[in-house]
């Protein structure tokens, strides 16, 4: 009998085992989205500050309307649909196209960050699983993003790496190529997590390689022998979530 329990609790250390390896990249961003609460974000409207600037996401049953208010002026961007909308007090202001190109940029960017790893389900994402990585002593599953050019948005060139614990699926680093501005990569390390009303919520370090590079898989490695520069701290603050009901029929 006792052979026969301990038999019974190898096969089942082992098929344990074989299922956290044989995880899709799929179900890895499901069980990622469920540590965070970010699913609560289409029921809620959030609500944040980032530097010079007041941040609203409201969802809607066409998707998110995205809105920044600077904190000086009687200025408010209003990103709907892959389109910007600047007012000043309630007047449109016309934009010349390079110049929404950049506000689009700035606060999609801004809102984006804010909403993973939801964000990650959006149908132009295509995941890649690049198998796991050992970051600072933790062992982490390691997925690939690329955007399909159709729902991709104006960036559906870049490419980004997420890692997710391989324990509680807290997304823990993330990094990102990009080809504007003549290119380069983003190395970001989560800090300052907490859950606010159910949602985790983290800031971010910013680094960049001390010498450029173009080897984005590589940045874990370039992290871990100090090869990254701290650029910049990625903070929001004054985080509020208030609920909202939509009648989408």
């Amino acid at each position: 009998m006792i052979k026969y329990i301990f038999g019974l609790l190898i096969i089942a250390l082992v098929s344990c085992q074989n299922s956290e390896k044989n995880l899709s990249s799929e179900e890895i961003i499901d069980k990622a989205i469920e540590y965070s609460g970010k699913s609560k974000l289409n029921e809620n409207i959030l609500k944040f500050t980032f530097r010079a600037y007041d941040y609203k996401a409201t969802p809607t049953c066409d998707g998110f309307k995205f809105e920044r208010l600077s904190k000086t002026k009687p200025i408010r961007d209003v990103l709907v649909n892959d389109e910007l909308t600047r007012y000043y007090n309630d007047s449109i202001v016309k934009l010349a196209d390079t110049t929404a190109f950049n506000y689009y940029e700035s606060v999609n960017s801004v809102h984006y960050f804010t909403q993973l790893p939801v964000r990650l389900k959006d149908e132009a994402v295509n995941l890649s699983n690049l198998g796991k990585e050992k970051i600072e002593d933790k062992t982490y599953h390691k997925l690939e993003v690329k955007f399909s050019e159709n729902g991709g948005g104006v960036d559906f060139e870049d490419i980004y790496i997420y890692w997710f614990d391989v324990e509680d699926f807290s997304m823990d680093y993330l990094a990102y190529s990009f080809i504007v501005n003549e290119g380069g990569l983003r190395f970001r390390k989560a800090i300052n997590r907490r859950t606010i009303d159910g949602v985790v919520f983290q800031d971010y370090e910013n680094y960049k390689p001390r010498v450029k590079s173009k080897k984005l898989e590589d940045i874990g490695k370039m992290f871990e022998n100090d090869q990254l520069e701290l650029l910049s701290l990625i903070e929001n603050e004054d985080i509020e979530l208030s609920p909202v009901k939509l009648n989408c029929n």
